[in-house]
């Protein structure tokens, strides 16, 4: 009889530290795969920034060569002195305009850059971080064998295959994780 109750004693130690064993496997995995769940969306995040960032940056290019265009029509561009004088004052208000125009173009191109940067570092920082477990999420997953032993005597010499209330608080304690 002892020799039977050793064997089950120990069958049921070997699949208590199967099943923890199992457990911090499938643990890590979910750990593993929402790290990359993340570093997917960080991802996402700077791929959107930096495609607003670099058109801007052609809107800030293509703007400051017209403003240059602009100047060197202000300051260069002659028109024939027998020019009408209405047409010559036309000619100065529209480069000016245009002047005006660029250089708020030149300028909210910038302001528009570093203000899509500076979201997306908020972003990055505040809402997409990565999830880092807490440490009593880590102490959840040790393991030790006294935790068997704090089970009681039925259930460390429970028959095999035959569930007892361990694995029937186990299945409780998985449901109430999984709603979480």
């Amino acid at each position: 009889v002892g020799a039977g109750v050793k064997e089950v004693f120990d069958f049921n130690r070997k699949g208590y530290k199967f099943d923890y064993e199992q457990r911090i496997e499938r643990e890590v995995f979910r750990l593993e795969m929402q790290l990359k769940r993340f570093e997917l969306f960080r991802e996402d995040i700077r791929d959107l920034v930096k495609l607003t960032v670099d058109r801007m940056d052609i809107y800030h290019v293509v703007g400051a060569l017209f403003l240059q265009f602009c100047i060197v029509i202000l300051t260069k561009g002659r028109i024939q002195a027998a020019a009408p004088p209405f047409l010559l004052s036309l000619f100065l208000m529209t480069a000016a305009c245009a002047f005006i125009y660029l250089l708020l173009a030149v300028w909210m191109s910038v302001h528009a850059s570093i203000a899509s940067h500076s979201f997306g570092v908020k972003l990055l920082t505040r809402f997409v971080r990565l999830p880092i477990p807490s440490m009593k999420h880590l102490r959840s997953l040790t393991f030790k064998l006294k935790d068997f032993e704090k089970q009681g005597i039925g259930e460390m010499l429970r028959l095999p295959f035959q569930q007892g209330s361990g694995a029937k608080a186990a299945e409780k304690e998985e449901r109430k994780k999984r709603k979480k």
